[in-house]
C-alpha cells in the first residue's frame, strides 16, 4: 500500500522483495544519512538499490529539482547501470537514468572546473 512501485517492480521483476530487503530500504529512507554494511547475496544491487531509487525519484516527483545519483565503481558499472535500465527505465516505471561517469584522476581547480 505505502510503496505501489514495489509492487510493479516486484511483478515486473519476476521476484518478490524479502521482509529484510524491506527492512533495509525502510531504514534508509526513514534514516537517510545513516550507513549499512550488508552481507553479499542480500539484494544490495538487485532489489534494494532499485527500492531506494524508486522511492527517492517517484515520491519526491513533485520536487524536480532534485538528482537521485549512485555511485559505482568503475568495475560494477556497465552490469549495474544494465540491469537498472531495464528494471527502472524500460518498464511502466519509466524512470530515467543517465551515466555521468568521472575519474579521481583529473585535477580539479579553479581554471578547469
Amino acid at each position: 500500500e505505502a510503496h505501489p512501485a514495489w509492487l510493479v517492480f516486484e511483478v515486473e521483476s519476476m521476484l518478490q522483495i524479502r521482509q529484510e530487503q524491506y527492512k533495509v530500504a525502510q531504514h534508509l529512507i526513514d534514516h537517510p544519512r545513516d550507513v549499512m554494511q550488508l552481507n553479499m547475496g542480500a539484494g544490495k544491487t538487485r532489489v534494494i538499490l532499485p527500492m531506494l531509487v524508486m522511492y527517492w525519484s517517484l515520491t519526491n516527483c513533485q520536487n524536480r529539482n532534485k538528482v537521485i545519483r549512485v555511485n559505482f565503481l568503475s568495475a560494477l558499472l556497465n552490469e549495474a547501470h544494465s540491469y537498472l535500465h531495464n528494471t527502472l527505465t524500460a518498464s511502466i516505471l519509466g524512470i530515467q537514468l543517465y551515466t555521468m561517469p568521472f575519474s579521481r584522476d583529473i585535477n580539479l581547480d579553479e581554471v578547469s572546473v
